[in-house]
């Protein structure tokens, strides 16, 4: 079966049977048609050149950094992260006539123009967040002007003159401009003051922008500059957008029911000349494209409202606040079952928390109060005790909270996963945890899909699994699962897989619970990207170049190497820690309890003085991240998982030399919202943001999880069908296989395949090469190896 699932490449490709003489082992031709591509013909140097030019004259790429913003919108109790969604986006000039395409920049007088569908303000009905009271300034009381929540949980990011990282000659502590205070957070607007409602996109040059500062756990370590935009990217910056759309939230928050909730967002650029005019596509049409933009609520309430399990562990404990909560707003005539249940769950964390960790959240709380019903305290901003790369908190507690006493405590990822996962392992009947998609946001984009008659839905109303008996990979909903690439059935070879990716496919994609042949491709798990075994490989690299691996890495040996490497030899201890069971030895737990901060840099001064050099750098004490960051090296650095892992070269992320340190380090592959392939090209552009990749799932639009991403990759399909990676077709004019003209006298022009990988290869510089150049540095036979190496 696993075979016949390998060999299902589409109804048009088929493996070659060849012989050891004869051509390469697989089918040339491209996964699409080019029928919705105008013919272009043209006579050069004597021959007849034939070609299909792109449909669209200029393509903008649109994406979010991360596949899904699991975020709340009522924040009158507590945040876990603040309200941050971006829109970014790269904008390209179609090679029409077989022209080289071009990436615009503003110095080719172009500017890009954003908004988001029908959501054009958050505060009000769908978000409470600046109505909120808290100590912004700092000096003990919630009455100053500005004494809000949106300003309270950014006043740690401090800039001294602009979004660019300048720090004048002179510039002391006093002189730091703090975001939130003196760099105030205006209604519906993120806290680079973009707003909701529309404008234009900033810009990111080579060197990135957006740049934030902010202090670590080291004190000799300050003003550690964030670049929050990676370079060539236009960017609108944490947008506090919420899964509500304008047109259909009707009546006040209290009225919001899970019917409320689509997740998927259509946010849209648009491309203007400088004075404004939008610019014309071939349809005469302005140029003017959308992308998904996710946001959704974790699934708190299941459990710590009514009949769920931390709720009833509260009353066992008697703690009655939470069920007191709920009585209160239930008395409101328009209050929701799903708002009042809500509020009884933050009450039931908060006491929870009071009552197993000391802390005194619920002090000052009455049950009678029409407003700010935690008293003195406040909402209680988690990020204040537990480090978070994500919001660039490093510093624990955080300098600015107050409200309660904050102290140091453990990283906020791995506070609340390893939590979670010790008290709810959730197996399903392989093992894997059903907490991951439980807890995280489990939303569809069509409303009538968001309540229990929906058969995928990973728990009921109470918070028990609802697949014990079954597979958790075959559950849907929110972030990843029945959504993104990986989990798709239908996603087809080439995979360009090395030999761990090889491994996930034939031990896990293709097994159903009970290990046996699944008959379809089951895909990867959330615990099968999130690994000691992607850690350990980060950990053990020392590339030397990206695209060719050249250097220290494991990606590219054998698994008789990575598992003697990683697991001391021992297949069934290697098995454990790359495919993590909630059962047993609980190694989803272990991944965060046990986890060993990577090194963040070398210490080579003496006598308890500070001089740091590179993590790699030949002597000197090791630093790791845990010293020098709250946040240790979870979310945002280098923990995450990397294509890298399971992907052959070139199919991997840039190694950017440190460029955005300390999200990335020198010498070690970056995070994939950061890199480029294919020149400037931002790997987002193609193939989107990660947990939402194409190809997406879609099982038509009334019962996919997100069926606006489907949408946007049709934007750029060559027949109006393929919804897979974008296509050379998309921005090139190509030939009869899909290969770009500009490779037409060379061995590439007769194979799609080969070409998609001669254009993973291109880094940053190789667009500038001349078409011989780039041939002789990235010869056809080695991107033809690749892919048939790789071809499943």
């Amino acid at each position: 079966m696993k075979s016949k699932l390998l060999l299902s490449v589409a109804a048009s490709i088929a493996f070659m049977v060849v012989s050891a003489t004869s051509a390469l082992a697989y089918d040339k031709n491209p996964p699409f048609k080019l029928t919705k591509l105008q013919k272009f013909v043209k006579v050069v140097d004597g021959q007849r050149v034939v070609g299909y030019e792109p449909k669209n004259a200029y393509n903008v790429f649109v994406n979010y950094e991360l596949g899904m913003h699991c975020v709340g919108f009522e924040m009158s109790y507590c945040c876990v992260i603040p309200p941050y969604n971006s829109i970014q986006a790269q904008a390209i000039q179609s090679g029409q006539n077989g022209k080289t395409p071009k990436l615009l920049s503003p110095a080719d007088d172009v500017k890009l123009y954003y908004y988001t569908k029908d959501n054009a303000y958050s505060e009000g009905n769908k978000m409470k967040y600046w109505s909120v009271p808290k100590d912004a300034d700092g000096d003990g009381h919630f009455d100053s002007p500005g004494d809000n929540v949106a300003n309270y949980v950014w006043t740690h990011l401090f800039i001294y003159k602009d979004l660019e990282g300048t720090i004048p000659s002179g510039a002391t502590d006093k002189d730091r401009l703090r975001i939130g205070r003196q760099i105030p957070v205006n209604i519906d607007c993120g806290p680079s003051g973009k707003p909701m409602s529309g404008g234009y996109l900033d810009y990111a040059g080579k060197h990135g922008g957006s740049i934030v500062m902010t202090d670590t756990l080291v004190p000799a370590v300050k003003n550690v500059k964030l670049v929050l935009t990676a370079s060539h990217i236009w960017d609108a910056l944490g947008l506090p957008l919420t899964a509500f759309n304008d047109s259909t939230r009707k009546g006040s928050i209290r009225s919001v029911t899970e019917k409320d909730f689509q997740p998927f967002q259509y946010s849209t650029v648009e491309l203007h000349d400088r004075s404004g005019k939008a610019k014309k596509n071939k349809t005469g049409h302005a140029v003017s494209y959308f992308g998904t933009n996710p946001v959704d609520i974790p699934n708190c309430y299941a459990c710590h409202s009514r009949n769920g399990k931390a709720a009833q562990m509260a009353r066992d404990e008697g703690i009655t606040a939470s069920d007191r909560e709920y009585k209160y707003w239930k008395t409101y005539p328009d209050e929701s079952e799903y708002m009042a249940r809500l509020a009884e769950s933050s009450i039931n964390i908060l006491s929870l928390h009071d009552s197993h960790h000391g802390t005194t959240f619920m002090q000052d709380y009455r049950d009678n109060a029409s407003g700010n019903r935690l008293g003195k305290t406040g909402l209680v901003n988690c990020a204040d005790c537990h480090g978070d790369n994500v919001s660039g908190n490093l510093q624990e507690p955080r300098p600015t909270a107050s409200g309660y006493k904050a102290v140091k405590a453990k990283p906020l990822s791995e506070a609340i996963h390893s939590f979670h996962l010790a008290m709810v392992p959730m197996p399903d009947a392989a093992g894997r945890s059903q907490a991951c998609q439980s807890c995280h946001p489990t939303h569809f984009q069509n409303p009538n899909m968001n309540d229990d008659s929906n058969p995928f839905r990973v728990t009921d109303r109470y918070g028990e699994g609802r697949f014990a008996k079954s597979d958790i990979r075959t559950s849907g909903g929110g972030c990843y699962v029945r959504r993104d690439a990986h989990s798709n059935p239908d996603a087809k070879p080439p995979f360009f897989l090395n030999a761990y990716g090889s491994w996930q496919l034939e031990n896990v994609a293709t097994k159903d619970e009970h290990g046996k042949d699944a008959g379809e491709l089951r895909g990867l798990y959330c615990t099968n990207c999130h690994t000691k075994v992607a850690q350990g490989m980060q950990n053990y690299d020392n590339i030397l170049h990206d695209s060719t691996q050249e250097g220290k890495t494991l990606r590219n040996k054998t698994m008789k190497e990575i598992i003697a490497e990683l697991a001391g030899g021992d297949a069934k201890k290697f098995a454990a820690i790359a495919d993590p069971k909630s059962t047993g030895d609980n190694e989803v737990l272990s991944y965060y309890s046990d986890h060993k901060s990577a090194v963040l840099v070398k210490n080579v001064g003496k006598d308890g003085k500070l001089d740091l050099k590179p993590w790699n750098h030949p002597t000197g004490g090791e630093v790791p991240y845990i010293a020098a960051s709250g946040g240790n090296d979870w979310w945002l650095s280098a923990a995450e998982p990397h294509c890298a892992d399971c992907h052959l070269a070139p199919f991997v992320e840039s190694e950017t030399g440190g460029k955005y340190f300390p999200i990335d380090l020198p010498n070690k592959y970056s995070l994939y919202r950061y890199s480029k392939a294919h020149g400037n090209i931002a790997c987002q552009s193609c193939h989107e943001s990660t947990h939402g990749l194409y190809s997406s799932r879609y099982d038509g639009k009334e019962h996919s999880v997100d069926s606006t991403t489907h949408e946007q990759a049709l934007q750029y399909s060559p027949d109006g069908e393929y919804a897979g990676p974008v296509t050379c077709a998309a921005c090139h004019t190509v030939n009869k296989k899909g290969v770009p003209l500009q490779l037409k006298d060379t061995q590439y022009a007769n194979d799609y395949w080969a070409s998609v990988t001669l254009a993973h290869f291109m880094r940053d510089g190789d667009q500038k090469l001349s078409v011989k150049e780039l041939t002789e540095k990235y010869p056809y036979h080695k991107s033809a190896n690749i892919v048939e190496k790789g071809w499943k």
